[in-house]
């Protein structure tokens, strides 16, 4: 009760109105962080347009605001706070492209109980020691002057190691090591290893750092340089590798060395025919130091440019002129497309097939390949599990994402297979103990006992229970494995289940209450769940969107309320040597300040007050509201109202939708400037904003649109809230399309902005994504378009749910938003609409914003697409003056060459 009244007290003395310049200086909560012991927390404010603020702030003591500081690191006993200080903001934006690469970061060390502060300059990248006595640094390669270089002279020599600066934080003493290349820190005792590279590759080596912060040689050798530099966790161990620093890095063979205190140097020659460990390979140990898992690559030919023309005679060589022309060529059977090729060719370039030296015997075991190139790399003693698409990477254009899943047994190599194309977002799950697999494939649930080799169906309805996409039904997933051979945690769409040896042994009753029950992960790291510990639950009504975090004892399956809120509550972290953890809470009109657990499922004590931005503004309020679709079916959705609306005044309305929005009740908004409405800025200008679920029919996703949204708003007209006459729509996307096709089938809006839609699905539906690189055929035979066939099986459905074939409909003023360089949907569709209405002498204006993606990013294009949201329904809801731009369009301008 106290914390509702104080909420209400805080609203209630609003008395500024939300508007631009307030969004652009409002302060998010961006990367909250707590140290291992649990004594310090540190945060960003980073409003939506300006500098950010470090907040480093020891518990139960002084906060301390640091301008232009992000990215917050902290030592593990929470004394000190590490942020890095980028370019400011102005520097930024008045720096242009080649400028803005060459820009670098600082760091800046800040004491939690004094504030004390020591700057590091040109920081690449920063570590603490295990225990935060010791910092490390490395700074930026130096700049070396090349008059030949046309960039002012100025550049960083790729090829020779920087300045390593080693600071103990007891004494304050400090050591600068020049030339160092690599860098491994252990996480849990001491342990600081690093490499050097020279420019002439002659001072080479590899040294660890003694307690008193002396330097011991590893190995050196001239003409040789280190790929990859890894420490066990308990710094008993190091793994590297070593090669000649004379090859090309991913043509350079390297060996990989092993370090163990007072041993000799042992080494593994793994460059073979097929694999070679190169300069991309990737070392990581297993946590009981047992086993190296090294990343090796396939050898590939060197990349060769044409040749120069010999002479007048090379220049009609047909050959030597095939060898320079500039063909891609695409094939039928190609796996995939080449534009997904090209999309991918960076990561294959570099791509590793992990094997494993098991250091006891000295075997090496090569556990990928091409035909199963992912591992899922755990820490389980014997087993890994590993997938392929190799059979769907074809159907991926049409279909969607598939896997095969094995079970990789690490002592041998040998591959058992578990699933077959599986989802690719239904991963199998490994006991620790690598006793048994579960796993959920087209709407069964199985567990494999490895001993046995034997599998089981334990059930079915794990299946997701709202996918109205023309394709399998996913699961909800797996929680946690639970020590003592007792299985893991399991999800239907309300309850969590014990899921031990086949048998289903429930531990919520959530499906009566229509109350969703998820386990809280602290530690992802964590491979099992101790049973004598109780469990964490966090629960969502469906009913109002209350949420609760409870406690759940294993042994005796009882369940005791925590936190109950009419609020969202979310986990943040957990201190890794502490019971401490974060959360937030949040409501529309309660900004989401962290919360400290302290481990004894006590009160949430609040421990940050930015919320207190709030405390003069005019700020609305939300509500959930229920109807039933044309069809019958029940539906959520919120609506916001404007502070001090008096409930009795019909309100202009603007819709705001997608899919499923009901869950944003709780949401605190995003203070920002984007591709959508910004809801306390409407808000406060008087305007309701409407956020309803749709849910769609495979087939006519246009036609279930209008079946749900349409007596949503004939509810709000009904209580009063909207005013029928004074409708406006906005959605992006998904959304956008939805809103082109919506006002194809109804006259209901006064007004409509469609951001980036989809016009004409039977152009759309052999179009790229530029961003992936995917074929879009998928997408609508398979995905979010959920027609469901093929084009040339179904093209009647294609045509109906296109609104280029329905554009003599359209009796509402339409502005389309566009960014040319869209990388999910072809702006040319933008263009079919725009066309399409013009052609028919509809009220229409289309913004283009250039060189801008599929959401916009560039600052300027957000505030002005932004400011033309709310001038067009200004105009078309509220009946005020036509904006320029819409009465009179604007010409076209040419670009600055210098932008």
């Amino acid at each position: 009760m106290i914390w509702i009244a104080a909420l209400g007290l805080a609203t209630s003395v609003a008395a500024k109105p939300v508007t631009p310049d307030v969004v652009m200086n409002f302060a998010s909560l961006k990367d909250p962080i707590i140290s291992a012991n649990g004594q310090t927390i540190a945060y960003v404010a980073q409003p939506d347009r300006g500098d950010p603020q470090g907040k480093l702030q020891r518990l139960g003591g002084n906060l301390f605001t640091l301008a232009g500081a992000s990215k917050p690191m902290l030592s593990a006993d929470g004394q000190f706070g590490l942020f890095e200080l980028g370019p400011d903001l102005l520097t930024r934006e008045n720096s242009k492209p080649k400028a803005l690469k060459k820009l670098k970061s600082d760091r800046l060390l800040v004491d939690s109980q004094t504030g004390n502060k020591i700057r590091f300059e040109r920081v690449k990248q920063a570590w603490f020691s295990h225990d935060g006595k010791v910092l490390v640094v490395l700074h930026e390669q130096p700049e070396t002057v090349d008059k030949d270089k046309s960039n002012d002279g100025v550049q960083a020599n790729a090829k020779q190691g920087s300045a390593l600066t080693v600071r103990d934080l007891t004494t304050g003493s400090s050591r600068v090591i020049s030339q160092v290349w690599q860098v491994a820190v252990a996480e849990d005792k001491f342990g600081i290893a690093y490499s050097t590279r020279s420019e002439d590759n002659s001072n080479n080596g590899i040294f660890k750092l003694t307690a008193d912060l002396k330097s011991e040689t590893i190995v050196q050798q001239a003409g040789f340089v280190s790929g990859a530099l890894t420490f066990t966790d308990d710094a008993e161990l190091l793994g590297f590798t070593w090669g000649k620093a004379e090859q090309a890095k991913r043509q350079r063979t390297h060996k990989v060395g092993l370090y163990q205190f007072d041993e000799d140097l042992r080494w593994q020659e793994l460059n073979h025919a097929d694999f070679i460990v190169s300069g991309y390979s990737e070392l990581s140990f297993s946590d009981d130091n047992q086993r190296l898992f090294i990343g090796r690559q396939a050898r590939r030919p060197e990349f060769s440019k044409a040749a120069d023309y010999a002479d007048n005679t090379a220049l009609q060589d047909m050959q030597q002129l095939q060898r320079k022309s500039g063909l891609v060529l695409w094939h039928g059977d190609d796996s995939a497309i080449k534009t997904r090729e090209q999309h991918q060719f960076k990561d294959e370039f570099k791509r590793q097939y992990f094997g494993v030296w098991q250091l006891q015997s000295d075997d090496f075991v090569q556990l990928a390949d091409p035909q199963l190139a992912e591992l899922k790399i755990s820490e389980n003693k014997r087993y890994v599990l590993g997938w392929s698409d190799k059979l769907y990477q074809q159907m991926v254009s049409w279909a969607g994402f598939y896997r095969d899943w094995y079970l990789v047994d690490m002592t041998n190599g040998e591959r058992r297979l578990l699933v077959t194309q599986s989802l690719a977002a239904d991963e199998p799950t490994l006991a620790a103990d690598d006793s048994a697999v579960a796993w959920y494939v087209r709407g069964q649930l199985y567990w494999h006992n490895v001993a046995r080799n034997h599998t089981n169906k334990v059930a079915d309805g794990f299946a997701n229970e709202d996918h109205d996409y023309p394709s399998p039904a996913p699961s909800y997933g797996f929680g946690p494995w639970l020590s003592g051979n007792n299985g893991v945690v399991v999800y239907d769409k309300y309850d969590a289940y014990q899921l031990k040896g086949g048998d289903l042994i429930p531990l919520t009753q959530g499906r009566e209450r229509q109350t969703i029950h998820r386990v809280v992960i602290e530690d992802e790291e964590q491979q099992w769940h101790d049973v004598s510990q109780p469990l964490v639950l966090h629960s969502v009504s469906e009913l109002n969107r209350n949420e609760s975090l409870l406690r759940l004892v294993l042994a005796t399956k009882t369940i005791t309320p925590w936190q109950q809120h009419p609020a969202m509550i979310r986990f943040v972290a957990k201190a890794k040597q502490s019971e401490q953890a974060l959360y937030r809470i949040e409501r529309y009109d309660q900004f989401p300040d962290l919360h400290l657990a302290n481990g004894n499922f006590g009160n949430l004590e609040q421990v940050t007050f930015m919320g207190e931005q709030l405390t003069d503004l005019d700020w609305g309020q939300a509500k959930l509201v229920n109807w039933r679709d044309n069809n019958g079916k029940s539906l959520q959705g919120v609506v916001i109202t404007p502070p001090g609306w008096d409930g009795n005044t019909p309100l202009p309305t603007v819709i705001y939708f997608y899919r499923f929005m009901s869950d944003r009740l709780h949401r605190f908004p995003q203070m920002a400037f984007n591709h959508r409405p910004n809801f306390p800025w409407f808000s406060s200008q008087g305007y309701a904003i409407f956020l309803p679920d749709i849910r769609f029919e495979v087939g006519h996703p246009g036609r279930s649109t209008a079946d749900a949204l349409l007596p949503g708003v004939d509810h709000l007209v009904q209580l009063g809230i909207t005013d029928r006459a004074k409708v406006g729509l906005q959605g992006h996307s998904w959304a956008g399309y939805q809103s082109a096709q919506l006002v194809t089938q109804t006259d209901a809006f006064a007004g409509v902005i469609t951001g980036a839609p989809v016009a004409n699905m039977t152009s759309a539906y052999t179009g790229i994504r530029l961003g992936s690189g995917l074929g879009r055929q998928f997408q609508y035979e398979a995905g979010q378009s959920r027609i469901g066939q093929s084009l040339y099986r179904a093209p009647e459905l294609y045509i109906e749910n296109s609104p280029v074939f329905h554009t003599e409909k359209v009796n509402t003023p339409m502005v389309i938003m566009f960014g040319d360089k869209d990388d999910a949907v072809p702006w040319q569709q933008g263009i079919e609409l725009y066309l399409a209405m013009r052609r028919l002498s509809k009220p229409v204006v289309m913004l283009q914003y250039q060189d801008e993606p599929h959401h916009l990013k560039k600052y300027p294009n957000k505030l002005d697409y932004s400011i033309k949201m709310m001038e067009f329904f200004d105009h078309t809801l509220k009946g005020k003056a036509a904006p320029q731009w819409w009465l009179n369009g604007q010409p076209w301008r040419q670009p600055d060459p210098k932008e």
